[in-house]
């Protein structure tokens, strides 16, 4: 594949900085956690949230956490762009991450900041964790729980409680009540 001409270069280089701007616009635009900096019944302008229908606060929530959302990716994505103008600045900017083999210049002309070719996309996409893969990375496992965190049985329950005694009384030393 052909390397990027210097017109290339310098088109995709305004592109990343018109986006950098852009994002960099998002965030001075306010200051950083000032949607949070008071609370959500004084954030409505409400002296108490009482004489209000619960849904009312309901949406308050739902619109903080969708500006959180909004500010996490905004800000992913200014860290792509200024990895890009790094890659830019040293040169290795159109290279994929993988295979070094050059990216079209059509792709970044549509993804300035890509870092792959598109054959190792998939590979550059740090995926969430499916559900077995969470739940088996807190210790349990395929079959049931494993681990030193966790206990499956009810004499593993019986004896991490039993220290505390019960109604009747207290346990003595030789576990009687």
């Amino acid at each position: 594949m052909a390397q990027l001409t210097e017109d290339q270069l310098q088109e995709l280089s305004d592109k990343l900085h018109e986006e950098q701007r852009e994002l960099n616009s998002h965030f001075e635009s306010r200051a950083p956690g000032a949607e949070l900096a008071e609370s959500e019944t004084g954030s409505t302008g409400e002296l108490s949230s009482y004489d209000n229908h619960p849904g009312d606060l309901g949406t308050e929530t739902f619109e903080r956490e969708r500006d959180l959302a909004i500010d996490d990716l905004m800000s992913q994505q200014l860290a792509e762009v200024e990895a890009a103008l790094g890659r830019l600045a040293d040169g290795s900017y159109g290279l994929c991450e993988v295979c070094g083999e050059s990216i079209p210049f059509e792709r970044l002309q549509a993804l300035p900041a890509a870092k792959c070719c598109v054959e190792h996309a998939s590979e550059a996409i740090d995926a969430p964790l499916t559900e077995e893969q969470a739940v088996t990375s807190y210790g349990a496992g395929e079959g049931g729980q494993s681990g030193s965190r966790t206990f499956d049985d009810e004499a593993d329950a019986w004896k991490s409680l039993e220290q505390y005694g019960n109604a009747s009384g207290t346990v003595k030393p030789d576990g009687r009540v």
